[in-house]
């Protein structure tokens, strides 16, 4: 027993190792696979995803960023390595296209395409930007993918017909690059270098792939690497020493150092069974290694300490927590104390009181911090958003008394607390025609052969308890059987039946109305044929 616990204790600790140690990671359909000096170290299914898209890793906070396309919406989710949690950030509708996302530490942002358009949507609470999908531009040509310039402040993108740049709020938008290209794909920022790579297919009858490089101006423009044998090469990624991308035609991952002194090597063969439909890499491009000798990137160097600091707790705990207290743990991950009404890992969810009680509700936490509502008058339920004249009153208009109750005020010809019963239901007998007449009480036209206030008396054989030697059976049967001034006749099967007056219900007429009435509003949530049911139960199983 000792050795199979201690034996679980290893592959769990393997399983921590390989959710840490990675060099890139590969998103595609349903899962994102991570990668170790070329080998295949663990795949993370994620069940809710459809097709991811695009991958993109946040070096500041340790995590990863993809977006997951499932025509027609566009979600964008973030997934922790050490702790595999999940977070929605993002749902919109897409325009139809495979959305791309990259990410900017300092203005804590998302940024992606989605079809002929570039939008931000900010992940700081507690920024004024509150538009969860702001337009940055809406440009003439598709976009293939875009990347972040985070110490100048852009974002650029690539299309075949053009490379473009704006200022993060979509301002002073130019174009870098002019020339018209059979394909362009997979644009990448790199920070230590400041240049940007992206792939390039100048013909369609040729297989004449490269990876080109510029300045982040589009200036010193040069082919960095000729792609052999590519049918179709995507997906760039950029690290502290190489340049990763994907290749169709050779079914892998492929390396190149930045230095170019080398040629590239293949460090993973991907057949279906690795990774059905992989589209996008991400790599392990620390913060301090982008901007190493670059002093002038202020934005970057900010989230870093100076030299005299401990950089193993400032670095870690750095814009970690939103809206708390960051602590280093013994294991070296970041811990947060959240502010009164914030929670969460990184105390990034909202007041866990704001917009909860509706209608006007007060919202506190008690004891063990959950939410707990104070609904004003007419309201109910645990956010106070069920109207408690909902469906209450039948036929009739409900208004809520001072003591909270819904009270009825009923349509003519409707009585009852919840305006349940009609005057005219079941009064006239043998077809009559029941109307209100001036007083507003029902009154009857009888068909051919019936009299009486009711149509209760047949012209031609009287079926009523006084009809003399001619009705003994029906007297014998009907003997006192209806109560409480009930009219009482045989049905076809020559068994009594009971019409009641408006104050008595029930079998015999032997339920008084005032007791329906009670057991209406005590079940006046209650749908009105299950009611209809009960209320049918009650009449029989009651006697007064």
């Amino acid at each position: 027993m000792h050795c199979a616990r201690v034996l679980a204790l290893i592959v769990l600790l393997v399983g921590l190792v390989h959710s840490f140690s990675w060099d890139i990671i590969v998103g595609g359909h349903k899962q994102l696979q991570f990668y170790q000096n070329g080998t295949l170290t663990h795949t993370e299914l994620i069940p809710s995803a459809h097709f991811i898209a695009s991958v993109t890793y946040d070096a500041v906070h340790y995590r990863l960023l993809f977006a997951d396309y499932n025509s027609p919406t566009i979600s964008i989710s973030s997934f922790d390595p050490s702790t595999r949690k999940i977070q929605l950030l993002v749902t919109r509708t897409s325009n139809g296209y495979y959305p791309r996302v990259v990410y900017d530490p300092v203005t804590q942002a998302l940024y992606w395409k989605d079809g002929y358009s570039i939008y931000s949507s900010s992940l700081n609470p507690a920024s004024s930007n509150k538009v969860d999908r702001n337009l940055l531009a809406k440009l003439d040509h598709y976009p293939r993918d875009v990347a972040v310039d985070s110490c100048g402040g852009y974002i650029y993108w690539v299309a075949d017909e053009e490379i473009g740049r704006a200022r993060l709020d979509g301002s002073e938008r130019e174009v870098l690059i002019t020339s018209t290209v059979y394909y362009r794909l997979s644009l990448t920022i790199d920070q230590q270098t400041e240049a940007m790579y992206w792939i390039e297919k100048t013909h369609s009858n040729d297989d004449h792939w490269s990876i080109e490089s510029t300045n982040f101006n589009g200036k010193k423009r040069k082919t960095f690497y000729i792609l052999r044998n590519a049918r179709y090469a995507f997906s760039l990624a950029v690290s502290k020493d190489f340049i990763y991308w994907q290749n169709y035609e050779e079914e892998g991952i492929w390396q190149l150092p930045k230095n170019g002194t080398a040629i590239a090597t293949k460090l993973h063969s991907m057949s279906s069974s690795d990774c059905t439909d992989c589209q996008r890499i991400a790599a392990n491009f620390k913060i301090e290694e982008q901007i190493q000798g670059i002093k002038s990137c202020n934005a970057l160097q900010g989230l870093f300490p100076n030299d005299s600091k401990s950089e193993s707790t400032v670095s870690i705990c750095q814009n970690y927590c939103f809206q708390g207290e960051c602590s280093v743990s013994a294991e070296g991950r970041p811990t947060c104390s959240c502010k009164a009404g914030f929670s969460g890992e990184r105390c990034d969810l909202v007041n866990a009181c704001h917009d909860y009680c509706l209608h006007g509700g007060v919202c506190s936490l008690n004891e063990e911090n959950k939410r707990v509502c104070q609904c004003t008058a007419g309201y109910d339920g645990e956010r106070c958003d069920v109207f408690i004249c909902n469906e209450y009153c039948l036929q009739g208009n409900c208004s809520v008394g001072a003591d909270g109750i819904p009270k009825c005020s009923c349509t003519t010809g409707y009585s009852g607390v919840r305006c349940e019963e009609n005057a005219c239901h079941k009064y006239c007998l043998n077809d009559g025609v029941c109307s209100l007449n001036e007083e507003d009480e029902p009154a009857c036209q009888c068909t051919a052969g019936y009299d009486g206030g009711r149509c209760e008396i047949s012209s031609d054989q009287d079926n009523s308890c006084d009809a003399g030697n001619s009705g003994q059976g029906t007297i014998s049967a009907c003997h006192q059987f209806c109560l409480n001034n009930g009219v009482c006749s045989l049905n076809e099967a020559s068994e009594p039946v009971c019409q009641c007056t408006a104050d008595y219900e029930g079998e015999r007429c032997d339920v008084p109305a005032f007791v329906v009435k009670w057991f209406l509003y005590a079940y006046r949530n209650v749908p009105p044929v299950a009611l209809s049911e009960a209320v049918k139960s009650t009449r029989a199983s009651t006697v007064v």
